[in-house]
């Protein structure tokens, strides 16, 4: 990406960006729609902009059993979620799996059911839906029972940031308790670049790119997202590079590569069981990477 000479606040969907200061909290997702040129990238610079899409329902009625709670009834908003490659539950920041008895399922014989594994059988950090549409769970280690605020991501697929157009550089943004990804991209996409930004605590990864998108990040932090594919998950034909960045407390691996090519570099990775996941023909280079699996 050649050095810009200008740059402006690309416009968002629901609000006027000029009236978000610095840590201000948003709650509606954030589209990006308009970008620059190759020469003259659009910029949107966030100043530390918060988008957090969570709902605490920490005060709800809970029916306590130890470390495992139970809604009575369901929860508004919050129905049964089939795809058990996402989190469906935060406790503070730690993503709460969703687990299916694929067993069970079997034994149905009825294509397509969903039967999720029973409260007795859950671990620590571990959910699923009864019969009835009632949530439960397990305290995840390190959150003793009723120590932590409990976080339900919103009732629709969404992610905090959807990035639709190509040479931008987004800048300075921490997106959180997205029910899907933290910054995700689809389509057509050249010329993307994220900057110091942070993606916490999503249902699905931090930062996904997909189909051809073609993009780089640097100095950002992904953590305690709840993908069990990654905290980063680039998939499709797309070409990403990350550079100083830090990962670490993610569901599944640090980074998850099934895309074109991809490069990591000067990345720090920690407390995570590995560091990159590669499926298909997709070809990586790692250079200069710390991963400290404690």
């Amino acid at each position: 990406m050649k050095t810009m000479r200008t740059s402006f606040v690309v416009p968002c969907l629901f609000v006027a960006c000029s009236a978000l200061a610095a840590q201000d909290i948003r709650r509606e997702p954030l589209v990006l729609k308009q970008g620059g040129t190759p020469e003259e990238p659009a910029v949107f610079d966030g100043g530390g902009m918060i988008i957090d899409l969570g709902i605490d329902i920490t005060d709800r009625q809970w029916i306590k059993e130890g470390d495992l709670w139970t809604s009575p009834g369901p929860l508004p908003d919050h129905s049964p979620v089939a795809d058990a490659q996402r989190a469906g539950l935060f406790i503070d920041e730690v993503p709460v799996r969703v687990v299916r008895d694929r067993a069970a399922e079997t034994r149905s014989g009825e294509k397509g059911k969903v039967i999720y594994a029973a409260p007795e059988a859950l671990k620590p950090g571990e959910m699923g839906w009864a019969a009835d549409g009632s949530l439960y769970f397990r305290w995840p280690d390190g959150k003793p029972p009723g120590a932590g605020r409990i976080i339900q991501p919103p009732g629709k697929l969404a992610s905090c940031v959807s990035i639709a157009c190509s040479h931008i550089i987004v800048r300075n943004v921490v997106a959180k308790h997205a029910a899907n990804d933290g910054f995700n991209i689809h389509g057509h996409r050249v010329g993307v670049r994220l900057e110091n930004v942070k993606a916490f605590s999503n249902g699905d990864e931090g930062i996904s790119a997909h189909e051809t998108v073609e993009m780089d990040v640097v100095n950002a932090e992904i953590a305690w997202n709840g993908s069990s594919a990654g905290g980063v998950a680039d998939v499709g034909d797309s070409v990403t590079s990350y550079t100083n960045c830090e990962v670490h407390h993610n569901l599944g691996a640090a980074f998850f590569f099934d895309g074109k090519s991809h490069r990591v570099t000067n990345c720090r990775i920690h407390h995570q069981a590995k560091d990159v996941e590669i499926r298909g023909d997709a070809v990586v280079e790692k250079s200069g990477v710390e991963w400290l699996k404690e």
